[in-house]
């Protein structure tokens, strides 16, 4: 029983920091929403901050955070709070949810409308006891999209590894690009050359 126990803790060691990998610590390199929603484990008295982006709108966006405390004290809330910011990094909202006084789940909604598609930054920090938390957003979200609505000659874009990235032309015709065959993209100044 006790190889079993070690050959555990090895293996979920072993795997944190492959998980924790996925989220960014960098306000300014902030990883790509993928999917709908996000969830993780705070520890207690965690001070770690972490930083997703996407897009929202024209229209609303809907935020629901859910806290499930696990201190296994009766006296102790956790805390989760989501700040969301422009590309100014400006302040546009701020969503914070507490768990119960005996750690039970506990969920907070919050509606915003944007009256065109705005690039954001939601940075989670935590309180208190440890928690389980989850984010999903909803409404109109593009997600797997750079905090940045502007680019310059030369930027590279971080893509999603996983896909298919589909391109309409105005002449109606469809281009597709394989995403996991993509090494790096950017936007070139002046029209394309012809051979």
């Amino acid at each position: 029983m006790k190889a079993l126990t070690a050959t555990l803790v090895v293996l979920v060691s072993g795997l944190f920091p492959m998980l924790a990998a996925a989220q960014s610590r960098d306000k300014e390199q902030p990883t790509p929403f993928t999917s709908n929603d996000v969830s993780g484990v705070s520890r207690k008295e965690d001070r770690r901050e972490f930083y997703y982006s996407f897009a929202a709108g024209p229209g609303e966006l809907v935020v629901t955070l859910d806290v499930e405390g696990l201190s296994g004290r009766s006296d102790r809330e956790s805390l989760v709070r989501l700040t969301f910011y422009d590309q100014d990094s400006r302040e546009v909202g701020k969503v914070e949810r507490q768990s119960g006084l005996n750690g039970e789940r506990r969920r907070h909604v919050e509606k915003y409308t944007f009256t065109k598609q705005t690039p954001l930054v939601m940075r989670v920090t935590f309180d208190n006891g440890a928690s389980k938390y989850k984010v999903d957003l909803g409404g109109e979200v593009s997600l797997g999209q750079p905090a940045k609505t502007s680019a310059a000659s030369g930027d590279v874009f971080q893509l999603p590894k996983d896909g298919v990235l589909t391109i309409r032309m105005r002449d109606g015709s469809v281009h597709t690009i394989n995403l996991p065959e993509v090494q790096d993209s950017r936007i070139e100044a002046g029209s394309p050359r012809r051979e």
